[in-house]
């Protein structure tokens, strides 16, 4: 607000209204990429070290998503380069001229970012089940959905990189593009990236399903299920927000688009997050030994079986006193019904196989 008092003598700049800092939604948006991926490097640094030190077995699908997390932390560093160059402001109030071409290229760098957090995270988890499953059947089927991740991520990602041609078109209106990426295109990779999420939380379903478990472990699988599908949940989100800008331009983009960029760094970092998830009940048990004790039979197993709970990978003995159940591709060949008897103790089935 300009001052109500006399200026004094000598040139000096005409009063300007300050804008409104609801007219900014920069600091928000810095704020939420950055508090997410915190989140998510939390996570990471907590299955490093179950993995690391108490389990000792560092796989793939371990590197992967320390891969995952520092691609992350560049999409939060381009997503604040964004927002030092008019992300979030309204196009009014910016340069266009000097602020846009910077902007846009921050912009790109944030999509290459996106895509290869997305695949290092899914590639992450796919490589985590086929450490777990030795079932012929849900290694087929993992197999089957790693090569769908690979394939849809590495489309995704050759599409940023060909945005246009010559790249430099997309942040430089001075340069001519023989070629631009179909938008067309862009629907296809985006409902590949959600039905390959539905794919993977999908997946270990019919492992899990029947497993005869303790309640505390029932609940944390249930938990972990429930994050799962948030993921799925916000790539929806995120998907129906990109079909409602593409079917009503809007000319003050910078301002009002910002609602994309919390969906998109709240669905990154919530893969990192999931994934890390799966492999942490090692440092629960350690920390809270009565939360998650496997030892402790439920009524199901105990009725059923004296044998120990098995784990997944291990081959299960025959129970004569079973009941004869058709075969499902979650059983062993030769096994009916032994779906039944695996234990959802992910980190012993990784263990058995070192």
């Amino acid at each position: 607000m300009g001052s109500t008092t006399e200026p004094a003598p000598g040139p000096s700049p005409a009063p300007q209204t300050p804008p409104s800092p609801r007219d900014d939604t920069g600091p928000s948006i810095v704020v939420a990429a950055f508090v997410t991926w915190g989140i998510a490097v939390a996570f990471v640094l907590m299955r490093l070290y179950t993995r690391a030190i108490i389990v000792r077995s560092v796989k793939p699908s371990d590197w992967c998503i320390v891969v995952a997390a520092l691609l992350a932390g560049g999409l939060s560093g381009a997503i604040l380069k964004q927002t030092h160059h008019g992300m979030g402001l309204h196009v009014s109030d910016i340069n266009v001229p000097v602020e846009f071409p910077i902007m846009l290229y921050a912009w790109w760098w944030s999509l290459v970012c996106y895509s290869l957090t997305l695949a290092f995270s899914k590639i992450s988890i796919c490589l985590l089940y086929l450490t777990i499953f030795t079932l012929k059947g849900a290694r087929r089927a993992c197999y089957g959905v790693l090569t769908v991740v690979i394939f849809s991520n590495a489309w995704s990602f050759i599409s940023v990189l060909t945005f246009t041609i010559p790249l430099a078109a997309t942040w430089d209106n001075r340069v001519v593009a023989t070629y631009t990426t179909s938008q067309n295109i862009w629907w296809a990779i985006t409902g590949f990236a959600v039905i390959t999420d539905i794919m993977i939380f999908v997946l270990p379903i019919p492992i899990i399903a029947p497993l005869n478990l303790p309640r505390r472990q029932k609940i944390a699988v249930v938990g972990i299920f429930t994050v799962g599908f948030f993921t799925v949940l916000v790539s929806i989100i995120r998907l129906v927000i990109l079909v409602q800008e593409k079917g009503t331009p809007d000319p003050d983009f910078t301002y009002n688009g910002t609602n994309l960029t919390y969906w998109t760094v709240i669905e990154v970092n919530t893969a990192i997050v999931v994934a890390c998830i799966m492999t942490l009940k090692p440092l629960v048990s350690r920390i809270f030994p009565v939360l998650l004790d496997s030892r402790r039979p439920s009524v199901e197993t105990s009725i059923t079986s004296s044998d120990p709970p098995l784990t997944i990978g291990s081959k299960p003995s025959r129970n004569p006193l079973s009941p004869v159940r058709p075969e499902s591709w979650a059983d062993m060949p030769g096994y009916p019904g032994t779906a039944n008897r695996f234990s959802g103790d992910i980190e012993k089935g990784i263990r058995s196989k070192d």
